[in-house]
């Protein structure tokens, strides 16, 4: 029986991947967990709002991180790749965004829904809540096209 030798950069690339999907994967299901909360009333969505939020600050932050080290960890490990690559370059402005865009847009309005559904303003969090909506569309369709970006490699 032959057995595969595993290097060191595969096992990075798992990390990688398994970052992203830790890391990001959840974040397709918020708007079930709030539409689902909110049939029990706004004191449902509270938990919820934590939730998230406890997420995206704790595993949407360290998986950022594992991503973006492992990323470079890979391309400076690559004989055909650099930082300049396409898909390389794309990766990397990508999770910068998704991290920024995290700690300076998402979480302070998780707070600020939470706050409000806290002191009864529930029609001010809904409209908070729906900017979050917009914004987290919007960034999953960033995640998925880096996905597409990361696996097919386009510009080679």
């Amino acid at each position: 029986m032959i057995a595969a030798a595993v290097q060191f950069y595969d096992v990075v690339l798992w990390a990688h991947i398994t970052a992203l999907v830790i890391a990001f994967g959840p974040t397709y299901a918020y708007g079930v967990f709030f539409a689902v909360a909110a049939k029990s009333g706004p004191a449902a969505l509270i938990p919820v709002a934590r939730a998230v939020q406890t997420w995206d600050r704790i595993a949407g932050t360290i998986g950022g991180l594992v991503i973006l080290a492992s990323g470079l960890y890979l391309v400076s490990d690559s004989p055909v790749f650099e930082l300049s690559t396409f898909f390389v370059s794309w990766g990397i402005v990508a999770i910068i965004v998704i991290l920024g865009l995290t700690h300076a847009f998402f979480l302070p309005r998780s707070s600020k829904v939470q706050a409000l559904l806290e002191n009864g303003q529930d029609a001010e969090a809904r409209a908070v809540g729906n900017q979050i909506g917009r914004a987290g569309a919007a960034l999953g369709v960033v995640v998925i096209l880096t996905i597409y970006v990361m696996t097919v490699k386009p510009f080679l």
